[in-house]
């Protein structure tokens, strides 16, 4: 018989394992159940936020999201994420997705209209505050939101009402006066601003906005003394806050002292060594100063101190670019993407300094990665545009201007690209759309009226164009600009007198101005006084002799008053000066080439292609020349190159069709590029029998006849226009006709190579 209590202890110790086993399927199943793990990370990432360490929270809530791709509250506290480090794309994209998964998530739609109406979608940000406050009529947020919405609108008393009704809803908040103050302050009521500011600053006195707005409306005033002492008590406020601070330092500089703001920023770097904002902002002012130099120095200090803040590292190479520092640049970029080979803008920056180096083939694969991982970035499609504009993919590279455009309206950048490809192009309508478009995002600067002032002149809509540039005249009066354009197109309109007066007060704003000049050069000669006109530009000569654009103003005088001697000196004179002018030497060129110096004229638009690679004429030019000498396969390749640049250029396509036919090409292609050339040139002799040799070498005879009878007709003294004619007769078994012909070909030159050829067609025929 077994003891009673034998296994009394073994139970026991089963019975604790057993819990043991329990307790732990238990917790690993809560470390399994994906509610659980998405409730921890989201929780980190509201730790993280707390604390102010934003790239750890957004770490945290996409981790979070990564368990559940629905997860509307990590959206949204991950969009508050991004907003804090000024992600402002991405932000958008997740407080987006927040509302749709959730669309009662009023937080997530007061943040999403907020950052609608700071991204100018006004309409949109007041339709989505209403949309709040139908639903929950005492959000202080949405209220804002919608006041500010309508002032922007330009609805100023239903903007003064609601921010006033924002007041009612939170009487005891200072946003809400602060609010109300800034919206007061638009519609002209500074008296009523100011006292909404002290009231927000009374009902918390340890606001730092309230000091900063009540400064900045007292710095409006001129009340300096009055700004300065807000402004310090906002840095006594909040000691660690640098925004007090960049705005004491700002009103220093509008009073021009820069001593003061210099030291008052110096301060704030020394003080708040461990803040990126306070300690980068003495070298941001010298950005926006635009001393280069200082701002140089101050970010190579600053990289070295803080080599890991990649913010500093990249705008200290964004200066290295813009210094044409390009070696120390590369330098600074392959340590920054040593550490962050996929940052966005590290790659867009060395896609810059690639373009700036002249290497394009090398910055699109750069770019394109960076377009890889951020697609949406208008900055990254414009300077991709850049880069296959200098390889000579000009379709493409109007192609990423326009997706540029498309993401960012007012990238006035993208649109003035635009503008030069179709002026390039003469493209006058898209020309149009790009000044309208320039003129509605950029109205501050001259380059929409003068796009659409051009594109109206061409349109044959002088008086469009006067009503553009008069436009720009009344915004700047100032500006040369819109008087040299003006009096351009009153010498258009043959009228000197007037044209000249509009030159004259070009140069009284601008008395060195080269346009101005050979604007009154034009009238000189219009009125038919080159004498007048040389000597005007010689006496310019005395105040600017080392000005190599005068050089060239004397050059063209020279070819027009057929001293061709004389206007080559004056074009060399103008090279030494500057050699890296091209449109000089495309002059020069095409001097050289008149007076048959053929190799000289060949180097010349060699060199010139060197610095601008991108004119197609140039290389049809050379072609032309090298054809002349018989290269015909470099001429075959530059017609080539301009065709990359401009597929519809038929100058190029009619060259490069007629080698291709002459030398054993493929007669598909070359019929194909004269079809080209022929659209272009409808009423040429030379398009004409270009495409009737492609058509004869394709064997469609009877279609070549009469665009070579068109050509003979056209230019009869031509003798490879008779010989092209005549084989065709052959063809047609047209034997009368084709005797003629020959006949007339070896009359034409009877000692040429043509008729040499014409002599052996007649023999074959039976008919010498």
């Amino acid at each position: 018989m077994k003891a009673p209590h034998a296994c009394a202890p073994h139970l026991v110790r089963c019975a604790l394992s057993l819990a043991m086993i329990s307790f732990v399927m238990l917790t690993a199943g809560c470390s399994r159940d994906p509610n659980v793990r998405k409730q921890k990370f989201l929780a980190q990432g509201n730790q993280a936020m707390s604390q102010g360490k934003y790239p750890e929270a957004v770490i945290s809530y996409e981790r979070a999201i990564q368990i559940d791709p629905r997860f509307a509250e990590a959206f949204y506290h991950l969009g508050e994420a991004h907003m804090k480090v000024s992600n402002w794309s991405q932000a958008f994209r997740d407080l987006s997705q927040a509302v749709e998964l959730q669309p009662e998530n009023w937080g997530a739609q007061v943040a999403l209209s907020q950052l609608q109406l700071a991204g100018g979608q006004r309409q949109e940000a007041k339709d989505r505050a209403l949309l709040i406050l139908h639903n929950d009529p005492k959000n202080v947020e949405a209220q804002m939101v919608l006041a500010n919405a309508d002032m922007m609108l330009g609805n100023s008393a239903d903007a003064l009402r609601e921010a006033a009704d924002g007041v009612a809803m939170a009487p005891d908040r200072a946003v809400s006066y602060l609010n109300l103050g800034e919206i007061q302050l638009r519609s002209g009521n500074a008296a009523a601003a100011e006292a909404s500011f002290q009231k927000a600053q009374s009902l918390d006195s340890h606001s730092v906005r309230s000091y900063l707005t009540l400064g900045r409306l007292y710095q409006q005033q001129k009340r300096w003394p009055d700004a300065e002492k807000q402004f310090q008590s906002g840095i006594q406020v909040a000691p660690k806050d640098p925004m007090p601070r960049a705005a004491l330092a700002a009103m220093y500089l509008g009073q021009g002292q820069l001593e003061q703001a210099d030291k008052t920023l110096s301060e704030a770097k020394d003080q708040l060594s461990s803040d990126p904002v306070a300690y980068r902002m003495l070298g941001d002012s010298y950005i926006t100063r635009g001393d280069l130099p200082k701002a140089v120095a101050e970010f190579a200090a600053l990289s070295t101190k803080y080599s890991d803040d990649l913010g500093v590292r990249k705008t200290y190479l964004q200066l290295l670019i813009l210094s044409n520092r390009l070696d120390d640049a590369s330098q600074v970029s392959e340590e920054i993407l040593k550490k962050s080979p996929q940052d966005v803008e590290a790659l867009l920056l060395k896609g810059q300094l690639l373009l700036k180096q002249k290497k394009p083939d090398d910055a699109v694969p750069v770019l394109q990665a960076a377009l890889k991982n951020a697609p949406d970035n208008p900055y990254g499609h414009y300077q991709l545009g850049l880069a296959y504009r200098d390889k000579g993919d000009g379709q493409r590279a109007v192609a990423e201007w326009r997706e540029a455009v498309r993401l960012r309206p007012a990238l006035a950048e993208a649109w003035v690209a635009l503008g030069t490809s179709a002026t390039q192009h003469g493209d006058w309508r898209t020309l149009e759309d790009v000044g309208t478009q320039l003129k509605k995002y950029s109205p501050a600067t001259a380059d929409g009226y003068l796009d659409h002032a051009l594109a109206r002149m061409n349109q044959g809509d002088p008086s469009g164009a006067e009503v553009d540039l008069n436009s720009l005249l009344q915004r700047n009066p100032e500006n040369p600009v819109p008087y040299i354009k003006l009096g351009e197109l009153r010498l258009s309109q043959k009228r000197p007198a007037d044209a000249e007066a509009f030159f004259k007060q070009a140069l009284s704003r601008d008395p060195r101005s080269l346009e101005a000049l050979g604007g009154m050069v034009q009238v000189d000669l219009q009125r038919n006084q080159p004498d007048a006109a040389l000597k005007r530009v010689q006496d310019e000569m005395t105040q600017q002799p080392d000005k190599a654009g005068l050089y060239f103003l004397q050059a063209g005088l020279f070819v027009r008053m057929k001293e061709p001697e004389k206007a080559e000196d004056s074009l060399k004179h103008a090279v030494e000066l500057d050699s890296k002018n091209a449109n000089t030497l495309i002059l020069l060129g095409q001097l050289q080439a008149r007076r048959n110096e053929t190799a000289e004229a060949i180097s010349t638009y060699q060199r010139a292609l060197a610095i601008n690679p991108n004119d197609a004429g140039t290389y049809i030019a050379l072609g032309s020349l090298q054809e002349r000498a018989g290269d015909w396969q470099n001429a075959e390749s530059n017609y080539q190159k301009a065709l990359a640049l401009d597929s519809e250029n038929a100058a190029a396509a009619n060259n490069l069709a007629y080698l291709m036919l002459e030398h054993d090409g493929n007669v598909s292609v070359a019929l194909s590029l004269a079809q080209t050339a022929r659209k272009g040139f409808p009423n040429l002799a030379n398009s004409a029998d270009t495409l009737g040799w492609a058509y004869y070498h394709n064997a469609a005879y009877s279609v070549a006849a009469p665009l070579f009878e068109e050509a003979v007709k056209k230019a009869p003294n031509n003798q490879a226009y008779h010989y092209h004619l005549a084989l065709t007769y052959q063809k047609l078994n047209d034997a009368a006709k084709a005797k003629t012909e020959l006949e007339k070909a070896i009359a034409l030159d009877p000692k040429s190579a043509v008729a040499g050829k014409a002599r052996e067609a007649l023999g074959s025929s039976g008919g010498d």
